[in-house]
């Protein structure tokens, strides 16, 4: 199955793969067990961080871990019994963690699409934020306990006691970095404080639902204010015409950062968060990604 995705140029003394040619890139990628500096580079498959061993583009900013690349090409998914193809497509949302992501996708019969995050996640699971083993359970519509949102696909259960979390929670990065705090951020699972607030936005934040902190500087904050509302997309992505409903007849692109705070084209405000924009020379159509921007015009 991997030889349609994987091309090997070298292998290392140890018989690994250390120089390969993958479907999804252009350029050669080369086997590596740490990253030359600190920084937040992530996967392009999976888009999450870089944690352990990877493969990079020494051409151009390419990074994969190497259990993403070497993912078979077609699989088998519990959730499904059709078979997964597996796709390389610059954007999508995931029906399973309800995400808009760039990186890889599985596509399970011919209408479900699940990003690689997802994929990996086992129908029965051990779980360190619970003591039981969980399963997926197809008919679960009650709240997760990750973020308390209603679970409408199922859930994974415990079967032996009340406690259930959704694709989403379950595939949240375990850390995060954060301009509010100078150390890494960790997912953290229960505040024993009656009253608590998120330190970036300073509304009220639930304690029993999870939340990334900081033990040292003793910082708090909800999941969505850390990671942003687009943490899986990567800067250059194409946005599909119904991302933001046809109002404009060119590809957008999505970018994260912003220079010089241009102006919203709908709504004429400057634009200091994540922006669609308009990638035809001759035009300078830019739009905020916020749900407003991008459908009420």
């Amino acid at each position: 199955m991997q030889s349609s995705i994987i091309r090997v140029i070298g292998v290392n003394e140890a018989g690994e793969a250390a120089k390969i040619e993958h479907l999804s890139h252009q350029h050669c990628l080369v086997l590596a067990d740490k990253m030359e500096e600190e920084n937040d580079r992530k996967c392009d498959g999976c888009m999450l961080p870089i944690s352990n061993i990877f493969y990079y583009c020494s051409e151009c900013p390419f990074f994969l871990h190497k259990t993403c690349a070497e993912l078979p090409r077609f699989k088998q998914h519990w959730f499904h019994h059709s078979n997964a193809t597996l796709n390389f497509d610059s954007f999508k949302w995931c029906n399973f963690c309800r995400r808009s992501c760039s990186g890889f996708f599985y596509e399970i019969g011919g209408y479900l699409e699940i990003c690689i995050r997802c994929a990996k996640v086992a129908d029965i699971i051990e779980c360190e934020r619970h003591q039981h083993f969980l399963f997926f359970d197809f008919k679960y519509r009650e709240k997760c306990n990750g973020c308390g949102i209603w679970c409408r696909r199922g859930a994974f259960r415990c079967g032996k006691c009340r406690f259930a979390l959704d694709f989403g929670c379950l595939t949240l990065p375990h850390s995060a970095l954060h301009k509010i705090d100078e150390h890494k951020l960790k997912l953290t699972y229960h505040d024993d404080k009656e009253q608590s607030y998120c330190d970036i936005c300073e509304q009220y934040r639930d304690p029993s639902f999870w939340y990334y902190s900081c033990s040292i500087y003793d910082t708090s904050a909800h999941p969505e204010c850390v990671l942003g509302q687009f943490p899986f997309l990567k800067d250059g992505s194409i946005m599909p015409s119904y991302f933001y409903r046809n109002h404009h007849h060119h590809d957008l692109k999505f970018f994260r950062k912003v220079e010089g705070f241009p102006e919203c084209s709908p709504c004429g405000k400057f634009c200091q968060e994540e922006i669609l924009k308009c990638e035809t020379p001759t035009c300078n159509y830019i739009v905020h990604c916020k749900y407003k921007c991008r459908w009420d015009n």
